[in-house]
């Protein structure tokens, strides 16, 4: 699997969407197990006008979700391959970010977070091209925030990844009065813009109120059986050895392919910390996998023995594979 997948063929490239649909068997087969018991507590007003139109555990809101996590997939795959992440082009990062965005079947109907994981990507993969036109960073600075407030439109949980898209500013040292500036018109824009219709409408008082209880209300937590625990852990020791791999690796990178390295493991530390609070559970799965996509494909291609390589990634995609249905 990891030699198929770590090649820049066209096949390996054909193979990705079957890929999804195999680790999307369950879901497909049964629609409302996607679905956590709280997601209606964290539907805002413009989900509910747009995807929250569609039943709940119905099978165009499961189509959506694959389309979803396939974008993202692919944006997470070009930031590895544009930006020297790997040592060589290839579909392997995207191949990583589904396996490890499988792991619970809980989460991976349509939902929010999807929305939101595709827009985060692609604003750090706006930010970080950024860096390659110094004359005018802060046009990007304003696309990828403005991407993030929309994303939190969708999800209004979302807003406490703003840090994180002004730390990666800071890692990439394109952070200068212009460029918050424009971080804070870029957020503050899809705002003024969604709440002026809900205005016109007739509905601005209740949108607020409804928006607010979605960035505030606590979610459910589930527990899972010990072979789920037994996944978990491995799953973190897998992006924890990642993590620690791409730290000790910092020093031999050109300084801005260390600098872009860095913000993968933000987006990593971010989703996971995040995670363990009372305010989000399993469906952040998505956002961990976006950066440990490419933190693991890292890490893999630098072991020396591609036979050990492709122990670590079969064994770990079977496994996924088996606990989805088993858990």
């Amino acid at each position: 699997m990891f030699k198929f997948f770590n090649t820049n063929s066209f096949l390996a490239y054909a193979m990705l969407p079957f890929v999804l649909v195999i680790y999307r068997m369950r879901l497909i087969l049964s629609p409302h197990i996607g679905q956590a018991a709280s997601d209606s507590d964290l539907y805002t007003p413009l989900w509910e006008a747009t995807f929250g139109v569609l039943p709940e555990g119905s099978y165009g809101g499961v189509a959506i979700a694959l389309v979803l996590t396939f974008l993202t997939a692919m944006i997470v795959n070009n930031t590895s391959n544009n930006f020297h992440f790997t040592t060589h082009q290839s579909h392997l990062s995207g191949m990583m970010f589904i396996v490890l965005s499988s792991g619970f079947v809980i989460g991976q109907g349509l939902h929010p977070v999807q929305v939101f994981a595709f827009l985060l990507t692609s604003a750090l993969y706006r930010l970080m091209k950024g860096v390659r036109d110094v004359r005018l960073p802060y046009r990007f600075c304003f696309d990828a925030m403005m991407f993030i407030s929309v994303g939190s439109l969708f999800w209004a949980k979302g807003v406490w990844f703003v840090p994180l898209v002004i730390i990666s500013a800071g890692i990439l040292q394109i952070l200068n009065i212009r460029t918050l500036l424009c971080f804070i018109f870029g957020f503050v824009a899809p705002y003024a813009i969604a709440f002026a219709v809900y205005y016109t409408v007739g509905v601005s008082i209740e949108t607020y109120e409804s928006h607010l209880q979605c960035l505030m209300v606590p979610v459910a937590f589930y527990k899972t059986t010990i072979l789920g625990k037994v996944f978990v852990s491995l799953y973190g020791l897998l992006i924890l050895i990642s993590i620690l791999s791409a730290i000790r690796n910092l020093s031999m990178l050109k300084i801005i392919e260390s600098r872009m390295n860095r913000i993968i493991v933000w987006l990593i530390l971010f989703s996971t910390i995040f995670i363990v609070t009372p305010y989000f559970s399993f469906e952040l799965q998505i956002l961990v996998a976006a950066g440990g996509g490419i933190a693991v494909s890292v890490w893999l291609q630098r072991l020396r023995r591609a036979i050990w390589a492709e122990i670590i990634t079969s064994s770990f995609a079977l496994m996924t594979l088996y606990i989805q249905w088993n858990i």
